[in-house]
């Protein structure tokens, strides 16, 4: 291939990798702002117990999806990579197979999921009153959660063509669907069941816009009993079997705080929980779009054998994950009073959600952090390398809970610091494993990618400090949380981007966000105002 070529294709593959994350950034910023205003109003017309048995009906679907996420990316992996090769009857093997062995495993798992309700209901200690209804939640929760990943293999084959964006586009109209039933539903009187029509409704709109959209962007895919190939299972009991393990594992360590502390202190832990970590999750979610574009994107480097342009991926992609999560982080920890009273108000039961939030901040930034390194290993066909992760995080979490409930016992505090501390250790582990395996050293790691998002932690702190013997950090009500945050939150957006921007860019980076930020003004304005 001519030199000329051969950059026109980096550039027409920069041009895909950052119009999908672009795209995800996007979209996962209009998810944020439709969720922050759906749990003050869900908890107003329902009781924290309530929430936390939808909360947990969300654990266990949780643990369904994760445990089936091998099966979705061994669509995207191996979709990307017969796409780069022209193999569009293997994807339709590919499909077929994996559509009639999810759909078998997936039934066996319902008929499983039936019998262990009245288990699983004891063991959040759900009040009896609630415990009909909480198996009911749980059982059309994970059906319908179920059949999505069965046909969920149409958004993922979309994902694997590197068509994020349009599985963005059908992700946003139905989560914004979802959250206008909610509030309708609620209002009408429904209660607990509004939240369950909403997603009902939700999943089956995605499955069908997905399924129509896939048909369109890859007319050449037949799905049929004809095209199963007992050869591509290898793929999904090899590749996907170690990618199960990984996501049940990562699963279980990114809800074992709320397990635990449903098990130790009762379903209303659990909702506190969910409450105060609600934001820092919401917040991680849209750095991501760089992990979920990293994979189909390395994928198909790896099928050209382009190894220096992965290291290369991985680092920007760590990169701009850690400032972005690391501007959104840093204020949650810093502001977490304010932010928590102007949310769900200043009623006293919230406190603690508060205090989850201030603790949970950086660990979820640093989970975030590892993405870029799972999806890398996903793409080049090492899956099992993520493993490092998340049976470090497990084996730290025993050990130091087991600690805790020795010393402390079985507390709400406990919890905290044990889990959170062991998630930024297990972090920083695989930070290590992973450079080592991608060519990047530690040093330039930690002032590339760690420096950048630490530091508005530092700028967060310190003008908590500052402020705080003017400016209430633990307001009475709204009112004061909005002045808190106004104050506060004024001077950290016109100082920690600016700071970022002209100590800890490069030039390329600079001149990149201005002409980026010139672009986003001037398409605000009428087209005869533009310039030509």
């Amino acid at each position: 291939m001519s030199s000329e070529a051969e950059s026109g294709e980096k550039a027409r593959a920069k041009d895909v990798v950052s119009r999908n994350v672009v795209s995800s950034l996007g979209s996962k910023g209009i998810y944020l702002v439709s969720r922050i205003f759906l749990p003050p109003l869900i908890l107003s017309k329902l009781s924290l117990e309530e929430y936390g048995v939808w909360a947990t009906c969300f654990i266990l679907i949780g643990y369904l999806g994760m445990g089936a996420f091998g099966v979705s990316s061994v669509y995207v992996r191996y979709t990307a990579s017969y796409a780069a090769k022209g193999e569009y009857d293997a994807i339709s093997r590919l499909v077929s197979t994996g559509l009639v062995v999810v759909t078998a495993v997936n039934l066996a798992l319902l008929a499983g999921v039936w019998f262990l309700l009245p288990a699983v209901v004891e063991m959040f200690h759900v009040e009896p009153a609630f415990r009909e209804t909480a198996q009911t939640l749980l059982f059309v929760t994970t059906a319908v959660f179920l059949l999505d990943l069965s046909f969920g293999v149409f958004g993922d084959v979309l994902t694997g063509l590197q068509y994020i964006h349009r599985t963005n586009v059908i992700w946003v109209a139905t989560f914004l669907v979802e959250a206008v039933l909610i509030v309708a539903l609620l209002f009408a009187g429904l209660g607990i069941w509004a939240l369950l029509w909403a997603f009902v409704i939700r999943y089956l709109l995605q499955v069908v816009s997905s399924l129509v959209v896939c048909r369109q962007a890859l007319p050449e895919l037949s799905v049929h009993p004809r095209n199963f190939d007992r050869s591509m299972l290898k793929l999904f009991y090899r590749y996907g079997g170690i990618v199960q393990i990984s996501g049940l594992l990562s699963m279980f360590m990114r809800s074992i705080e709320k397990v635990l502390a449903g098990a130790f202190l009762g379903v209303r832990a659990t909702g506190l929980f969910d409450v105060g970590e609600k934001l820092p999750m919401m917040g991680a979610w849209l750095p991501t779009s760089f992990a979920a574009a990293l994979m189909p994107a390395s994928s198909d480097l790896h099928t050209k054998d382009k190894s220096e342009e992965i290291r290369k991926l991985y680092l920007k992609g760590c990169r701009y994950n850690s400032i972005l999560s690391g501007l959104m982080m840093g204020a949650m920890a810093a502001f977490a009073g304010p932010l928590l009273v102007l949310w769900l108000g200043p009623d006293e039961k919230f406190h603690d959600a508060a205090l989850i939030m201030a603790w949970f901040a950086l660990p979820y930034q640093l989970h975030v952090l590892t993405g870029p390194g799972t999806s890398l290993f996903k793409g080049m066909d090492e899956p099992q390398k993520e493993l490092v992760y998340p049976v470090t995080q497990l084996i730290l979490v025993a050990s130091a809970v087991g600690v805790g409930l020795l010393t402390v016992g079985k507390t709400l505090m406990m919890i905290v610091v044990t889990v959170s501390s062991s998630m930024c250790l297990s972090a920083f582990v695989f930070y290590g494993y992973a450079n080592k395996q991608l060519g990047v050293s530690n040093s330039e790691y930690c002032l590339r990618v760690l420096i950048p998002g630490l530091t508005p932690y530092v700028i967060g702190f310190a003008l908590a400090s500052v402020t705080g013997g003017w400016v209430d950090l633990e307001p009475a009500d709204r009112l004061e949380a909005f002045y808190a945050l106004a104050v506060n939150g004024a001077l950290y957006v016109g100082i920690a981007p600016l700071v970022i921007y002209r100590l800890l860019c490069d030039w390329g980076e600079r001149e990149f966000l201005r002409q980026q930020t010139i672009h986003s003004v001037q398409s605000l304005l009428p087209r005869r105002w533009r310039p030509v």
